[in-house]
């Protein structure tokens, strides 16, 4: 038995992610290794930084830019080091691109701390370009030898990594997704008069929020029977607003203001949406599927591994308009076969994304980061 516990630092962007991501799982782990794991979350500033302090997380405020600016990463590489050292942390689990980057060229340096890196998913997407492919690959080869652990949201991010030997294999753990299912129990509500389509993604060009407003455009031409739902923050917010309005669907798009209580909202909707360019194993699709919704997402990597298709819900092109208005006006038009396609989705979320996986995984590996000589 340890005298003192083993100090994890989970590493984010932003408070946003670090509270829809991260928390809750650390949380629990707190709770159920209370003496022998300590979890702490690093992030930048932000509202959701007292939520989770009101809740006892030890949440370290660093920024940690997501822009790739020289100035930016060696700042954030700064905050990140500075952190460790002041917390004497065994082990940093490193969350998505930037600090992914910043952590894992620490670890050059770095030797005695136990580096663990979780991309969600590669940043490579179907519309990357080959030349911005293979420096990628190539940064990712370069870093390898930084980390002990590589968790993958996705096996078929795992298959990439063996084909480009990214990683050794005794590196590469699959992790997946999971989430509290208790929590997004569905609930039976009165059948609304029209249908609504909820989708939960950032303001940025990867989740390709023009895809949808393109197909809402053409639904409308048939129907304006429905609504949708977006939640979400980010730089290109304006612009999406803008362009609801440009093409006359104020009456049918909304815009809602960014929460956290997402079983909630899910609860409001009638199917969820998803049309990015790459993800991980999205919440934005597990959530919904939990929640007794059908889901209808772009056939990319990572939304592809999270559903199964005709049974769960609808993948569909990433290039077609269309396509995507045509999945929704079936949902419209067969209330009945939609609830049944919920209830499908409902139990495929049970199936595969229980959050109790996740923190048996996590468990053995916290547990084994003793640091490294």
């Amino acid at each position: 038995m340890r005298t003192n516990p083993l100090k994890i630092l989970e590493v984010c962007t932003v408070s946003s992610s670090a509270y829809a991501l991260v928390f809750h799982r650390a949380h629990a782990l707190n709770q159920r290794h209370a003496g022998e794991l300590q979890v702490d979350v690093l992030c930048s500033d932000g509202p959701e930084v007292a939520l989770m302090q009101a809740q006892g997380m030890k949440v370290v405020v660093a920024d940690q830019h997501r822009s790739l600016n020289p100035l930016q990463l060696a700042r954030s590489a700064w905050n990140l080091r500075r952190a460790i050292r002041q917390g004497s942390y065994h082990a940093v689990h490193l969350h998505f691109g930037v600090p992914g980057l910043v952590g894992r060229f620490l670890g050059l340096f770095d030797h005695k701390t136990v580096w663990i890196y979780q991309s969600h998913g590669y940043s490579i997407a179907e519309n990357t370009h080959p030349l911005v492919r293979k420096a990628y690959l190539l940064i990712e080869k370069l870093l390898k030898k930084t980390v002990r652990y590589s968790l993958f949201q996705l096996r078929e991010d795992m298959e990439l990594a063996r084909e480009h030997r990214l990683l050794e294999e005794s590196q590469m753990v699959f992790l997946g997704n999971g989430i509290d299912l208790n929590k997004f129990e569905p609930h039976d509500t009165t059948p609304p008069r029209s249908t609504t389509f909820g989708m939960v993604a950032r303001f940025e060009p990867i989740k390709n929020h023009a895809l949808l407003l393109a197909a809402a455009e053409l639904l409308a031409k048939k129907t304006r029977n429905f609504n949708i739902k977006l939640i979400g923050q980010g730089h290109l917010q304006a612009d999406v607003q803008a362009s609801i309005q440009q093409k006359g669907l104020s009456d049918v798009v909304e815009i809602m203001p960014y929460r956290n209580d997402m079983p909630a909202f899910y609860q409001s909707i009638d199917v969820g949406l998803l049309t990015s360019f790459a993800e991980g194993i999205p919440r934005a699709l597990i959530e919904p599927m939990a929640s007794g919704k059908p889901v209808i997402c772009t056939d990319v990597k990572g939304s592809r591994e999270a559903i199964v298709d005709q049974q769960t819900g609808f993948k569909t092109p990433l290039d077609s308009p269309q396509a995507l208005a045509d999945h929704m006006l079936w949902f419209i038009q067969h209330p009945k076969q939609r609830k049944q396609m919920g209830q499908a989705a409902r139990e495929h979320a049970c199936q595969h994304f229980s959050e109790t996986r996740i923190l048996d995984i996590l468990s053995k590996i916290y547990l084994s980061c003793e640091q490294n000589p």
